[in-house]
């Protein structure tokens, strides 16, 4: 078993792509717009500047900034009192404390929104450290910001677990050395991202009963 665990928190820790996935089909809906399914494989996982040129890449006719603002400040709002859990978090987060595994959470998104997320979730506990996608200068998919968590942990990359469920956080933990355990949420992996993790599992409940059984 590895000593130190890095998560994603969006999609893999708690249930909000679906939720922005239904904000921006609303808001897509509103402006005209067809929702290319397409956008949500290249889209969850990153931030900052490549997000806006995916933003734009897809629907030119819209100003990233202005558009992606209203979408994050529409999806923030549904979860500003209830935060639900994906399965097996608790479980295996439990599971990995109880053996002395550091825990840090990587995500996308701003540190507020992290520390949002997981203290409504009731998780916050677990991690001793936070890292911002706000952090790092390249986003999903390059490593930086897994290589950032892993630098404060106090850690080598392969030392770490990544538990990831996007394609783009998938390929950043393959990319930093960890040994990436991928839990696809809205899309999933391609073949050859299957082929370069770990492992693919359907919940974090499978992947905890691969640590028990010493298959990771």
């Amino acid at each position: 078993m590895k000593r130190y665990a890095i998560f994603d928190m969006d999609g893999l820790l708690v249930d909000s792509e679906h939720v922005f996935r239904v904000v921006f089909e609303e808001m897509a809906a509103e402006r005209g717009l067809t929702v290319d399914p397409r956008f949500f494989h290249d889209v969850c996982g990153t931030c900052g500047d490549y997000e806006m040129q995916i933003i734009h890449q897809y629907y030119p006719t819209l100003n990233p900034p202005v558009f992606w603002q209203e979408w994050h400040n529409r999806g923030m709002k549904r979860m500003e009192t209830q935060v639900d859990l994906k399965p097996g978090v608790v479980e295996l987060l439990s599971y990995l404390k109880g053996q002395g595994v550091q825990i840090a959470v990587a995500s996308s998104s701003g540190p507020e929104v992290i520390r949002h997320h997981l203290e409504v979730g009731g998780i916050r506990e677990y991690f001793s450290h936070i890292v911002s996608g706000q952090q790092v200068e390249h986003c999903k998919p390059a490593p930086d910001i897994f290589l950032l968590a892993a630098r404060e942990l106090g850690a080598d990359p392969t030392e770490c677990y990544v538990f990831e469920d996007s394609r783009q956080g998938g390929w950043a933990g393959v990319k930093a050395g960890c040994t990436t355990v991928l839990v696809p949420d809205q899309v999933p992996p391609t073949p050859e991202l299957e082929q370069a993790v770990a492992a693919v599992c359907p919940t974090l409940n499978h992947a905890l009963e691969m640590i028990q059984e010493g298959k990771l």
